[in-house]
Formats: C-alpha cells, sequence, structure tokens
C-alpha cells in the first residue's frame, strides 16, 4: 500500500498498473462482445476503427511535442486493439485468484513470498517473457504467537494483530488497567494517568492519511506518557470485527490494532467509570535481513531501447493477508500487460478472432505471443518486494538503475486496488500533464477514464520519482461507486460522488487484514484497470521524446 516518501507514511495510496504495447499474454475468450458482463466494453461501442481523433494540440506547442496529433493518430488502431484484447478475458482474476489462493500470505521474509515469486516468474517464461531478478535484502520481523484479553471487569479475547516492527512483552503478558484517548493532544492532557497504563487509541477514522498517524505513532508517543503498551484502533472506516495490520514506528513499549469494535467498548467501559484491565502477550520480534528479489521483466525498445517507460507494483503483502487488493492485483497487472499482443494489426486480430473458433486456449496464447511488436522505447514492469514493512525493493530499483533516471521518462504504481479506473493521479511538470491529458482525451474520453489529477506516485517508485522522474499512479473509484459484484453496497448504495475519494474509499474496508481476498475484485475491473493504463503507457512509450521533467526537490533516505 502506498506511503508517500517511505513505507506507512500517511497518504498512503496508488500502485501500479501497466503498459501499452503489450496485452494479453493469455487472452483465452478473445471475441468482440459481451464476455463476462464486461458492462459495454464492446469493440462497437468503444473503438471506432475509422473514427478521427480530436485533440486539443494547442495546449502543447511546440517541438518535439507540436506532432502529438500525428502521433496518436498512428498508433490508434495499436490502443483499439488494446482495449479490446484486455476487455475480452478474465485472465487477470483467475491468475490474481491462484497466486492469492495457493501460497497465501507474501509476507518479506517468507517462503510464501519466495515461492509466489518461484511461480509468477516461471509461468513468466512460460509465457516467452524476459524476465530477471534484482537482489534485495529485506527486514525480517517475526510476528509469533500473540493475543489480548480483557481480564476485568469481565473476560473477553480482543481481536488483534501485532504491529509491524513492534517488540514483544519480554516473554510473558503484560497485565495492566487501560486508558483510552481520542487523540495525541488528549493523551498530552490525562499525560498524568498513563504511567503503567496501556494507552488505547480510539481515534475515529476521518480519512487513511489523517488517521493513519496513531498507527505508525502511537507507541511512542504511549512510551514517552509512561505507558507500558499501546493498543491502536485499526484505521478502518468500517469493521466487523476485523483487525487491520500495519506499521509502527519503533518503540520501547509493544503495539498492536484492535478493531473498532473493541476500542469502542473500552471507551464505554471508561466513560462509565468501569477500570477495564487487559492482558497482553505478544512474541514479536526483529531478526537479521534476508534476501529477497524484484522481479523485472521488459520489452527492449525499437527505436530507443535506452529509455524507459517503467511501472509496477508489489508482490508482497502483510503477514494476515492473502493481499489481493494490496497488491496482488496490480502485481497481475504488471504481469498481464507484458510483450504480446497490444500491438496488433486489424489483419492480425480479425486473425486472431478467426482462429479462436477451432483453438485450444494454448493456441491463442502461442498466437498473441507471437504476433507481439517492440514498442519505440524500452517498457519495463517491476513486480517490487518489501512495500509493506521496508519498502527495500523500491529503494533497491532507484540505486540499481540511478544511471537511467535521465532516460526514464515515467514510474507509474497502482497501489490503491484496481477497482473501476478514474484515469490517472500525475506529478510532474505543467507541460508534461498537457501531453497525458491529450492522451486521455484521444483514447478514453468515452469510457469516461481519461482524467488526470493531481498528486501521483507511490511507496515503490517514491525514490524513482525522487531522483527527478515524472510520477503517476492509476486512479480508481471506491468500489461503492460501481454496480459490480464487489460493492458491498450495492444493494443499499447512496448517490455516489463520481470522483476518486481514495482516503475514505471502502478500499480501506479491507486494507491489511484477513478480508482482503479474491472476492473483493472484479475481474471485469481488473481488465478495465488493464486497458486504461495500457493505453496510457503505449502512448507515452510512443511519444518522440521523454516526458518533460522539473529538478527533483527530494532525494530517497
Amino acid at each position: 500500500m502506498f506511503k508517500r516518501g517511505g513505507c506507512d507514511l500517511p497518504g498512503e495510496a496508488l500502485c501500479f498498473c501497466i503498459v501499452s504495447l503489450l496485452i494479453l499474454i493469455e487472452a483465452p475468450q478473445l471475441v468482440v462482445g459481451d464476455q463476462n458482463d464486461m458492462s459495454g466494453w464492446h469493440l462497437s461501442q468503444k473503438v471506432e476503427a475509422n473514427k478521427e481523433i480530436s485533440l486539443h494540440s494547442a495546449s502543447v506547442p511546440g517541438r518535439p511535442f507540436g506532432r502529438l496529433q500525428e502521433i496518436l493518430q498512428s498508433i490508434k488502431l495499436d490502443v483499439e486493439q488494446i482495449i479490446v484484447a484486455a476487455s475480452s478475458t478474465d485472465v487477470v482474476f483467475e491468475r490474481l485468484a491462484y497466486v492469492a489462493d495457493t501460497f497465501g500470505p507474501r509476507f518479506s521474509g517468507t517462503s510464501g513470498l519466495e515461492l509466489a515469486i518461484d511461480h509468477i516468474k516461471a509461468e513468466m517464461q512460460r509465457d516467452g517473457l524476459s524476465v530477471t531478478e534484482e537482489p534485495v535484502m529485506v527486514p525480517r520481523w517475526v510476528r509469533g504467537a500473540e493475543q489480548a484479553r480483557l481480564v476485568s471487569p469481565r473476560n473477553k479475547t480482543l481481536a488483534m494483530v501485532g504491529l509491524g516492527d513492534s517488540i514483544g512483552t519480554g516473554g510473558k503478558p503484560i497485565v495492566a488497567p487501560v486508558l483510552v484517548v481520542s487523540s495525541f493532544a488528549d493523551l498530552a492532557l490525562r499525560r498524568n494517568e498513563a504511567a503503567g497504563r496501556i494507552v488505547v487509541f480510539n481515534t475515529p477514522f476521518v480519512s487513511y492519511g489523517e488517521t493513519v498517524d496513531y498507527r505508525s505513532g502511537g507507541a511512542a508517543a504511549a512510551a514517552a506518557a509512561g505507558g507500558v503498551a499501546a493498543l491502536v484502533r485499526s484505521v478502518t472506516s468500517f469493521s466487523l470485527q476485523t483487525p487491520h495490520a500495519g506499521t509502527t514506528d519503533k518503540a520501547s513499549v509493544p503495539a498492536a490494532a484492535i478493531t473498532v469494535e473493541d476500542a469502542e467498548l473500552l471507551a464505554r467501559m471508561q466513560r462509565r467509570g468501569q477500570e477495564p484491565v487487559v492482558e497482553l502477550y505478544m512474541e514479536a520480534q526483529t531478526l537479521p535481513d534476508v534476501q529477497s528479489r524484484n522481479l523485472i521483466v521488459e520489452i527492449r525498445g525499437s527505436e530507443r531501447p535506452d529509455e524507459v517507460v517503467m511501472f509496477g507494483g508489489h508482490i508482497d503483502s502483510w503477514d494476515i493477508t492473502d493481499g489481493a487488493i494490496d497488491d496482488g492485483g496490480g502485481a497481475m497487472i504488471t504481469w498481464e500487460l507484458s510483450p504480446p499482443a497490444a500491438s496488433l494489426s486489424t489483419n492480425s486480430l480479425l486473425s486472431l478472432l478467426r482462429v479462436k473458433a477451432s483453438s485450444t486456449c494454448g493456441d491463442v496464447i502461442r498466437l498473441l505471443h507471437s504476433l507481439g511488436l517492440q514498442p519505440r522505447r524500452t517498457v519495463r514492469g517491476v513486480l517490487f518486494v518489501n512495500e509493506e514493512n521496508g519498502a527495500r525493493g523500491g529503494q533497491q530499483y532507484a540505486r540499481d538503475h540511478a544511471s537511467e533516471m535521465n532516460r526514464t521518462s515515467i514510474a507509474i504504481e497502482t497501489d490503491a486496488g484496481t477497482f473501476t479506473p478514474y484515469g490517472l493521479e500525475f506529478t510532474g511538470t505543467s507541460e508534461a500533464r498537457a501531453i497525458l491529458e491529450e492522451i486521455g482525451r484521444a483514447f478514453l474520453s468515452e469510457m469516461g477514464l481519461r482524467h488526470v489529477t493531481d498528486s501521483g506516485g507511490g511507496t515503490d517508485v517514491y525514490y524513482t520519482c525522487a531522483l527527478g522522474v515524472p510520477c503517476a499512479s492509476l486512479s480508481v473509484l471506491d468500489p461503492r461507486e460501481s454496480d459490480g459484484p464487489n460493492n458491498p453496497c450495492r444493494d443499499v448504495r447512496p448517490q455516489g460522488v463520481g470522483r476518486p475519494t481514495f482516503g475514505t474509499s471502502a478500499y480501506f474496508w479491507y486494507h491489511h487484514s484477513a478480508a482482503d481476498t479474491p472476492d473483493k475484485m472484479s475481474p471485469q475491473q481488473l481488465q478495465q484497470c488493464a486497458a486504461s493504463l495500457a493505453t496510457w503507457v503505449y502512448a507515452i512509450a510512443s511519444l518522440d521524446e521523454i516526458l518533460p521533467r522539473g529538478e527533483a526537490t527530494v532525494r530517497p533516505q
């Protein structure tokens, strides 16, 4: 999950998707029409082969982008085929579900992550892709056995998860009365009551960016006030007794997340004058770093192979979750949008459709692969490791590829869920943004996916973007905005706002919890994300020059 400037900073959001001249390596149902209720993603509605592109090129004056209209017109058929192929299969969901169901949690330093990487690499190679590994040393935090119990005024097990990087309770339980506070300011006012107590931060969810500070800083604040441990209300707007994991700043006292329901229970008891007592036991420990690896899959550019369009997401997850939303969907899209069929000619596509009638799935895959063409620039997909509790994958990529930064056009991440796409969030110059807006108008207006808004980026690409590379991230709608089966409120849905509201999205109902499973995903939305971002990246890779940029204002730590 995205953290600006490093792991778990306020503003977590955004992640990956992928490229352009790269479309489905597997398209078992590539037909023009309504497959799997793709909600109108019909070629006849979305792609009109003879329609001229109408651009507002006056907003991008001068060379080398003065001929932007000509460039975009020249790739129109390729973009059409991207949309057709992506909207005619559910391969992304199938791959995502297989990885999540088979390997489960993929936490840094565990066999689950390494086995998943092995599987993905082998399948990529089976698809005929060029895949390399780049070593990354990752932290090894081990949860161990843990539990929390209310022991007075009654016995009750509290659903909890220790927070990443927390220490343990020293081999024995901590038993202490609690002090429930609503904020850091409230703790400061009641500081004289905190000594010897377990401090409970019962802070209501406002937005992720505002509320996550209590997860990251609660333990240190409790220790500074004399507390013996910290329990933090899970950072979510909705709960069914589901605790949510995440990283805490290192502190001298242990820290865990409890559910919204149990935080409210403790608060009610305290308000009525009762003195709740909690027993907390945690075996959490930090072991020496271990080696993992980023996976790099790329297509070398045909004209400018030393210039790069980079995109990606993270394959790791927290240790209590299968990580379908965060960020299996983004990783699978990165995998999905690799070389083959994005640049099919019209004749190639028609040939493919004819073959479909009598081919097996494997025949179609081989045909798609054989029809792949190279983009002008190198397009590189990265499956990062250790986004969740250290961001080491993103840091290592920036170090390993430092010499390429002045030749990298853009770095794109999608880690806000792969729900209904809306456009791109972008951080860069106004000239570069104008170019992206032209691309959106040209190809994505009819589908409502053309929007370019501010504040693009993500944890994994942060360290690349901090070196001056323009940043972007896939912008998606709250799942409650769709009519898909993964809308948790579809039967009682209020009027939607029609634009991304990431900080308060239902994404956080599942984020970093055991409820982050494949059933929360929509095959249709995954493919829409693939088509949308593939269009953006393909068009960027087709420009005469890399995107214009300004001076870098920050440097990675």
